[in-house]
């Protein structure tokens, strides 16, 4: 897996917009944690701590980059409230901060699942997502970018979405004749 992969992740999620997830490029997110690897190799403690960190952000950017093309496609409020939160999260010093953040509104996760209707696209994205938040090292997290990388690829973002609120009234008889 390669540090473009993830930068490609996000673009892809983001597209047309330039994603503004790090302060720095993407590459450097997914560096850093491979970096951090390395170095646990060598030293102990401190290194645990810089290898978790580092691996939550990268966590956060496969999951921003999901949430975001679930956005796109479903135009969901509760999706954008958790696009906001990972955003918010990202911007974490250490891991705890990150935690904190996260549990202040934990809440926000259970309303992605309100309207989603049946929509293959959108359960993906969900389903992806939720491996995201499971995911418990690299390789997982190598796996579900390329997984990712391939769901965006299949979906047209630019193709009408149905809209909910437009599905035929129901017969006025047979509501009459259910009651």
């Amino acid at each position: 897996m390669s540090a473009k992969s993830f930068e490609l992740l996000l673009q892809t999620a983001f597209a047309p917009e330039n994603p503004q997830v790090f302060e720095g490029p993407a590459t450097a997110v997914y560096q850093q944690l491979e970096q951090a690897l390395r170095s646990s190799r060598t030293q102990g403690g401190k290194a645990a701590e810089e290898v978790g960190f580092r691996f939550e952000r990268l966590r956060l950017g496969v999951a921003i980059a999901l949430i975001k093309a679930y956005a796109r496609l479903a135009d969901n409020e509760g999706a954008k409230d958790v696009l906001q939160l990972l955003l918010e999260a990202v911007k974490a010093k250490n891991t705890r901060e990150i935690d904190k953040v996260i549990q202040k509104k934990i809440g926000l996760f259970d309303n992605l699942y309100h309207e989603i209707f049946v929509n293959e696209e959108r359960e993906n994205l969900l389903a992806l997502f939720e491996q995201t938040l499971d995911a418990a090292s690299k390789e997982e997290l190598d796996d579900l970018i390329l997984e990712g990388l391939e769901a965006l690829q299949d979906i047209d973002f630019e193709a009408p979405q149905p809209d909910e609120d437009d599905d035929e009234p129901l017969d006025e008889d047979f509501l009459k004749s259910i009651q």
